[in-house]
């Protein structure tokens, strides 16, 4: 009785302690993984800051690689480019240039390190020797020779075009930023974070940052783990402030850098040490409790008789009969249950569920897997379940799975089935491995779910998000990803890549005469086209609107981007049949080459842009590699139009009038309102040199309100010293009659505010503006007279003139300068205009010829340098008390 006292007493010993070593194992689990993830989030801070100062370095050392070699070795062009460069650095780092000697002589802070020598820095000797061409090299952490700070720097070597070497452009970053950074993620002054250098020396530490920075730790447990593995965990005892700690590290991929992290398990030990005293003395009462109850128990035993103690065997043994058959029924009862709840969860489950015997043969299946596969129980089983699998998963695939529940009894995945009528479908697996006594697998259990439905919203999803809905080709986001892509490919094969930005040369033409709805139609034919044009490998994306990219990979010859790009001109300038029109339109590219043209996917993007719109402004449908100075034309680009913004508010605008003559009496009878910007620098600039932006940057709008307000006022003076019938044409831009810019109302409330008749303002519109149908209308409805300009240049259909009412065609100058041809096309064009009741004007009139050939082909008025040049208000009023002062006068 005794022994079986002790031997309860040694198994409750033994099952606390193995409760105390499973408490104790599991709070060190606990502190290795929040060591861990402490690593990793120091790691992403390290690396993010690392990251956005090597960005300021490489276009440091790339500005100087450019330059002329006397420009290189100019300490006042190197202060220039640092200053220019420094106004978006802060306080935890600075940038200074030095020199192939080792000379520090321009840097981002001021001039109180030039002059000292660094040649003693192991990052000058590094580059020196170029032993990292190319890369960036993080030094040792060192206090500053100048600023006695505590620094550790990166730097990187600058060299000529020609390979020759310029010297050395380092930051310094200062060791406080990390420390900073590390002690506010600390929320237990028990967790210790370090920044140490690959060559052993500490950069930043908290707790203790003093006290660690510089100090060589290439002789302790950290590196002997790290020459084993690059991430790991251990314990030892910290050599800075002698605590002990579980440590978690990990080197930086590609950085000579380490995050450490520990956590003081102090705690743990005592609470180890308090759990044993107090056990230990509870199993001590236990123990001599138990002593007690056995020596009393005995001595009871030993007075009983014979008798009774076969009658207590006898008793016992009916007993123990008795509850073992209770027992049996209970059991009996509980196995009976259970198996009728196994039962309903399997035949009610919504999951399909599959049993199949060890060689894989289905056994059983549920409801569920009947209605998931088509299939009836009887049908299935006996047959193999693999049967029951698409023919899309290989045999690879299976291998796999087999191979997976042999070794560990469980497979998690997706899998194709394929049910009774054809269809396929994509299924959640689960199988599980129930074993036998011997422990041979005996039977496999799956779970199955239908996730096709999920699977395609999720793939419509992540379309939705990446590819243009209208052209199925990859969208700005996605386009960003492949570039980015192309170019670490490039980086890789030194095979250069080049990115063409395509945009469409009079795209909204067509959107505004044919609608949306055709325009949707000619993005999705310009689309395939573009496909076409490259090879299958190549990128085509669409960022919006009118403009798309090509991304050109792993070029070996240069001349396949000629090609492409001539290829794509020639396609995108072959009509294009959209149902019943047919629409004209170009294209105008931009080229740029990576890395030559840039190094990073912003600044390539950007550079295509340009050499796209050089292309445009060169008169369109062409294209065009991107050049330095182009750079230079942007900025005089923005510059002008930031000047344009303010020319209105400074009263730079001038409307001048270039007067229009009755040929049957030579009276000036109408005059056309010209705008001029008097520039305070370049002086009178011509609409050609400024209308473009205005209408590019949408200021054409409050310019063209403007002009008609001017010419409006001025019609009233002139009408008031000549006649009611005087009549002033204001042009107007595509722009102006569109959704958003199109203020004609307005035009007509400020008529009415000067009780003038709208007949009074003749508006100016191209050929192309008369299929504005609901602007054209409201304009003649309100008896404002419409002049087409230009007339003969485009391609409007007669029909449209009688249709919209057109008063006044304008023969484009080109016919009526031209001989012989020309003249008998502005002869038809004005026999054509006055059977529809229209009347002309001949524009551009430069010689008597000309004007003779004019009146006596019957035009009814005349515009142009010989009658008269643009003229200011003033000027014309005058002419006009002259043209009606009285003959005696």
């Amino acid at each position: 009785m005794l022994t079986g006292l002790f031997l309860m007493a040694s198994l409750a010993i033994a099952v606390v302690v193995s409760q105390f070593h499973a408490s104790y194992v599991e709070r060190e689990l606990a502190v290795q993984t929040q060591t861990e993830h402490y690593v990793k989030a120091m790691e992403a801070h390290v690396i993010y800051s690392i990251q956005s100062v090597d960005l300021s370095l490489i276009g440091f050392a790339n500005a100087i690689k450019v330059l002329p070699a006397k420009q290189s070795q100019s300490a006042g062009t190197m202060a220039d480019l640092l200053s220019w460069k420094g106004s978006s650095f802060n306080s935890d780092y600075w940038i200074t240039f030095v020199d192939p000697k080792g000379n520090a002589i321009a840097t981002s802070t001021g001039d109180k390190v030039l002059g000292a020598s660094y040649a003693d820095r192991d990052y000058f000797k590094v580059h020196v020797r170029n032993t990292y061409p190319g890369k960036l090299f993080i030094g040792e952490p060192a206090v500053g020779k100048v600023s006695k700070k505590r620094l550790f720097f990166l730097s990187r070597r600058v060299e000529s075009a020609k390979g020759e070497f310029l010297g050395v452009v380092v930051a310094p970053l200062n060791v406080d930023r990390y420390i900073n950074v590390f002690q506010n993620s600390r929320f237990d002054s028990d967790i210790s974070i370090s920044l140490v250098h690959g060559g052993g020396k500490v950069i930043a530490r908290v707790p203790n940052s003093d006290q660690a920075f510089a100090r060589d730790l290439s002789s302790t447990a950290l590196f002997d783990n790290v020459r084993r593995t690059s991430t790991g965990t251990y314990k030892t005892v910290s050599v800075i402030d002698k605590l002990s700690r579980v440590f978690s590290y990990r080197v930086i991929d590609g950085l000579p850098l380490i995050i450490v992290v520990g956590s003081n398990d102090d705690e743990t030990a005592r609470l180890l040490q308090q759990n044993y005293v107090t056990a230990g003395c509870g199993l001590t009462a236990l123990l001599l409790l138990m002593w007690i109850a056995g020596i009393f128990s005995l001595r009871t035993y030993t007075r009983q008789e014979e008798r009774e103690i076969r009658y207590r065997t006898l008793y016992s043994a009916s007993r123990e009969m008795e509850r073992q058959l209770l027992d049996n029924e209970e059991q009996r009862k509980k196995n009976e249950e259970s198996m009728k709840q196994a039962a309903l969860l399997f035949q009610n489950s919504g999951e399909g569920m599959m049993v199949t015997d060890a060689r894989g043969q289905i056994l059983t299946v549920n409801p569920a897997f009947s209605l998931l596969s088509g299939y009836k129980e009887k049908e299935l089983v006996g047959h193999r379940a693999y049967d029951l699998a698409s023919s899309r998963n290989d045999k690879e695939f299976f291998d796999r799975i087999f191979e997976c529940v042999s070794k560990t009894g469980y497979w998690k995945g997706e899998i194709w089935q394929k049910s009774k009528d054809g269809e396929e479908y994509l299924v959640s697996m689960l199988i599980n491995t129930v074993h036998d006594d011997e422990g041979n697998p005996f039977r496999y259990v799956a779970l199955l779910s239908d996730i096709t439905q999920k699977k395609a919203s999720e793939e419509l999803i992540w379309r939705q998000a990446n590819f243009d809905a209208l052209t199925g080709l990859p969208n700005r986001r996605m386009f960003n990803e492949h570039l980015r892509l192309e170019m670490k490919k490039t980086d890789r094969s030194h095979l250069p890549m080049a990115l063409i930005f395509v945009d469409l040369d009079h795209f909204k033409e067509v959107n505004d005469t044919l609608g949306h709805d055709k325009g949707d139609m000619l993005l999705k034919e310009v689309a395939s086209r573009l496909s076409a044009s490259v090879r299958s490998t190549d990128i085509v994306s669409r960022l919006g609107g009118d403009e798309f990219t090509v991304i050109l990979s792993e070029l070996h010859n240069a001349a396949d981007v000629v090609r492409t790009a001539q290829d794509i001109l020639r396609k995108m300038s072959t009509p294009f049949h959209l149902g019943e029109h047919i629409a004209h339109i170009s294209s105008s590219i931009g080229i740029t080459l990576y890395p030559e043209d840039g190094r990073d996917a912003e600044t390539l993007i950007k550079n295509a842009d340009q050499a796209m719109y050089t292309a445009k402004e060169q008169g369109r449908n062409r294209f065009n590699y991107f050049a330095p100075f182009m750079q230079e034309a942007t900025h005089t680009r923005m510059t002008l139009v930031s000047e344009l913004r303010e020319a209105l508010q400074r009263d730079q605008l001038r409307v001048l009038y270039q007067p229009i003559i009755d040929l049957s009496n030579g009276a000036i009878v109408k005059a056309e309102a010209l705008v001029r910007w008097q520039h305070p620098s370049r002086g009178l600039l011509a609409p050609a040199e400024f209308i473009g932006l205005a209408e590019s940057s949408g200021m054409i709008k409050g310019i063209g309100d403007w002009v008609f307000q001017q010419a409006a006022r001025e019609v009233l003076k002139l009408q008031a010293i000549s006649s009611p019938s005087f009549q002033i044409s204001v042009n107007k831009s595509a722009w102006q009659f569109r959704d958003d810019g199109s203020n004609y109302q307005l035009w007509l409330d400020f008529l009415r505010q000067l009780k003038l008749s709208p007949r009074s303002i003749i508006i100016e519109v191209t050929e192309n503006l008369l299929l504005e149908s609901d602007r054209m209308l409201a304009l003649q409805h309100a008896h404002m007279q419409i002049a087409i300009d230009d007339f003969g240049a485009g391609n409007c259909p007669v029909s449209v003139l009688k249709q919209f009412g057109v008063d006044y065609l304008k023969i484009a100058p080109g016919f009526v300068a031209a001989k012989g041809d020309g003249l008998q096309i502005s002869e038809a064009i004005i026999a054509m205009a006055h059977k529809l009741g229209i009347q002309v004007v001949a524009e551009g009139i430069e010689t008597q010829q000309q004007l003779a050939a004019m009146t006596a082909a019957g035009c009814d008025f005349g515009q142009g340098y010989l009658l008269s040049k643009p003229i200011s208000g003033e000027e014309l009023e005058k002419q006009l008390q002259k043209q009606y002062a009285p003959v005696g006068k």
